[in-house]
């Protein structure tokens, strides 16, 4: 299928234009030297524009759009206190002029506690969303009792952000991708990235779409329930974007085009591990750039170690996409300090 028919059926979905795209495809040049293996690229959806930017942004130009679309003009979410879509969404929020409501998570590890305030914390604060603090098991009565209270004041409330119009933008994004890689004559042997549902799966929608046939690595943030169907999964979420859009790959995505890792959690959500620390370390002083403990960090560790066991030729290409998270960084600085000779 031709990128402009794609396109074409994107435009048709409602969306806010509130980033700087397309994002630029970065060498690793300098990493690739110390560490040898395959060509590197990096994808910089950390620079999406909103907030710090990150893989959300992309999400809330079609979400947040279809709220407005519904007559919404107050919005609620709910994820971890330093959560990088919270702070997206309630930067996105304000420049839309919705009242957002995000009812924050707390939970033992850096991403979960609000003291000091820092990071995706004090930026919600910044952007002026209404912040509310739970346990996990009190978090949906929260959110309940904050779209009473807004009706109860007159406000149209919306808290059903799609997941179908997220993996949308995450097609968007392979188009994207498609035109860089023809450009500077790119052929990934695979896509690695820090995902393991909707962005993993916009991007699968979206090679199919364009008949190209690469390999993905998800990473996602916690350890799976059930690993075993974890691709399939990923595939049914691929196709159910490609029919939101109501458009017909020449190929369907396959599962063996698929890997959801979730070896690379370390001890759990939100807790830095040493190989994630190490990795952060190596990207910062090869390159100068910054990949989080909690997201990112453990998906370029994936990365690194496929390169070290020899996953993909060296004459090869291998795709990193950067989704953000970058101001989490500064909620683990005792952490990140504590090794590498920092």
């Amino acid at each position: 299928m031709y990128i402009d028919d794609i396109q074409q059926a994107i435009d048709r979905c409602p969306r806010q234009h509130l980033l700087h795209l397309p994002t630029p495809l970065q060498p690793l040049d300098r990493l690739r030297r110390q560490i040898g293996g395959p060509r590197i690229w990096i994808k910089r959806d950390d620079l999406t524009g909103l907030a710090f930017g990150g893989n959300k942004s992309r999400y809330l130009e079609f979400t947040l759009a279809e709220a407005l679309a519904q007559g919404a003009d107050a919005v609620v979410l709910s994820a971890v206190v330093h959560s990088n879509h919270c702070r997206q969404f309630a930067a996105a929020a304000a420049r839309l002029g919705l009242q957002a409501v995000v009812v924050l998570r707390e939970d033992d590890s850096a991403m979960g506690r609000t003291d000091p305030i820092t990071g995706n914390y004090l930026l919600n604060r910044l952007f002026g969303a209404r912040i509310r603090l739970a346990p996990a098991a009190d978090i949906n009565a929260v959110v309940a009792e904050e779209m009473d209270r807004l009706r109860a004041a007159g406000r149209r409330p919306f808290t059903g952000l799609s997941a179908v119009l997220s993996r949308v933008a995450y097609i968007q994004c392979s188009l994207e991708l498609s035109v860089q890689c023809q450009a500077q004559d790119i052929r990934p042997a695979a896509i690695v990235i820090g995902s393991g549902t909707n962005s993993l799966a916009g991007l699968l929608a979206g090679f199919a779409l364009l008949d190209t046939d690469v390999t993905f690595v998800g990473t996602p943030q916690s350890h799976l329930q059930d690993p075993a169907h974890a691709a399939q999964h990923v595939v049914r979420a691929a196709m159910e974007a490609i029919e939101h859009l109501d458009l017909r790959c020449p190929a369907p995505p396959q599962v063996a085009q698929v890997r959801v890792d979730d070896s690379f959690v370390g001890t759990g959500f939100g807790h830095l591990d040493p190989p994630t620390r190490d990795s952060i370390h190596l990207l910062a002083r090869t390159e100068g750039l910054l990949v989080d403990p909690a997201y990112t960090g453990k998906a370029f560790h994936a990365l690194l170690d496929g390169v070290r066991r020899g996953l993909w030729p060296d004459d090869g290409d291998v795709l990193f996409v950067h989704t953000g998270g970058t101001p989490a960084l500064f909620t683990y600085g005792a952490d990140l300090l504590a090794a590498n000779g920092a």
